[in-house]
């Protein structure tokens, strides 16, 4: 028991870890738009320090995430749920989202131009309402 409890505690670390990443990727991205152009160059370094916290940070915690996730769940021993089911489609959709983001902030980066998809725009509302329906789900079990 007391492995599991453990493993629970880093996937709950890792996971906090990760949304906290995707978050300030998002206002970062959302900041960078109402940076005047001229103005630009100075900020990039703020916008260098936060790539680099996403590639030395938030997508590790990202992998530790999905690892310790799947190593709780061979471990539970859990009948199968919808529930569980569910979660699984949020973080499949946080992951994809992630990566649409990170792509988009190394590439803007490059450019010193920011380039990011529409959807991008919302990535910070979607990133929070699939975290509160993820902790939902576990510790709701609806279904």
């Amino acid at each position: 028991m007391t492995t599991y409890l453990l493993l629970l505690s880093l996937h709950l670390v890792a996971f906090t870890l990760w949304i906290g990443g995707m978050l300030i990727l998002a206002l970062a991205m959302n900041s960078w738009k109402k940076i005047p152009p001229l103005e630009l160059s100075p900020s990039l370094s703020i916008f260098t320090a936060i790539q680099r916290w996403n590639q030395t940070v938030t997508m590790p915690a990202m992998l530790l995430s999905w690892l310790s996730g799947l190593a709780l769940l061979m471990m539970g021993n859990w009948p199968p749920s919808y529930s569980l089911l569910l979660k699984g489609v949020f973080v499949l959709a946080l992951s994809a989202l992630h990566g649409i983001q990170s792509g988009s902030f190394r590439r803007s980066l490059g450019e010193s131009q920011l380039q990011a998809p529409a959807i991008l725009r919302h990535a910070a509302g979607f990133t929070l309402a699939a975290l509160v329906i993820i902790v939902l789900l576990i510790q709701l079990k609806p279904f």
